[in-house]
């Protein structure tokens, strides 16, 4: 009996330990907001984060009327990848709490020095998400301009909007679709 129960914990053990998450290869960065490193993090953004819902592990973020942006990826090109990537594929779980809820997955890019707006491309999530109070993955491919150079920064959150309701973002992904 002692030899089947060491078995069965030998064999639970070994499942456990295989079971681990595939990052896709062309993986820029991903967050859960369970960790911030390299995400925007002043206390205008991290106001967003909550325990309220999640898709995976406590915590997401949140735009409501009290908050207009998230907390969200921003970071040199040149820091991103080796070479400037012709497209970008965002991917995200959102969570709308109903059709008040309005927000959108901006994705920007802002030359450095200047900050003169590059690229600007939201992704309406009403529109996107169609159900509410449930978790749902997104996905837009953006393209970079041409003129994108190797200091400029790319930013990717969740903007309100006109939304007058809550909405929830959770496991964004940032993927090089060259």
């Amino acid at each position: 009996m002692r030899k089947l129960l060491y078995l069965l914990l030998t064999a639970g053990v070994a499942a456990c330990a295989e079971k681990q998450t595939q990052l896709p290869a062309n993986l820029i960065t991903h967050n859960s907001f369970e960790e911030l490193d390299g995400w925007m993090g002043s206390d205008q953004y991290l106001a967003s984060l909550t325990t309220e819902q999640a898709h995976s592990g406590k915590y997401s973020a949140k735009v409501d009327p009290a908050i207009e942006f998230s907390t969200g990826y921003s970071k040199q090109l040149g820091k991103v990848a080796a070479r400037i990537p012709k497209k970008l594929k965002i991917k995200a779980w959102v969570n709308l709490s109903n059709s008040k809820a309005t927000p959108f997955l901006v994705t920007e890019l802002k030359q450095a020095g200047t900050n003169k707006q590059l690229l600007w491309e939201g992704l309406e999530l009403a529109k996107e998400a169609k159900h509410y109070n449930l978790w749902v993955q997104v996905e837009k491919t953006v393209s970079l301009p041409a003129e994108a150079a190797y200091s400029d920064v790319l930013k990717v959150y969740l903007w309100r909007g006109s939304s007058i309701q809550p909405a929830y973002i959770d496991d964004l992904m940032i993927l090089n679709e060259e």
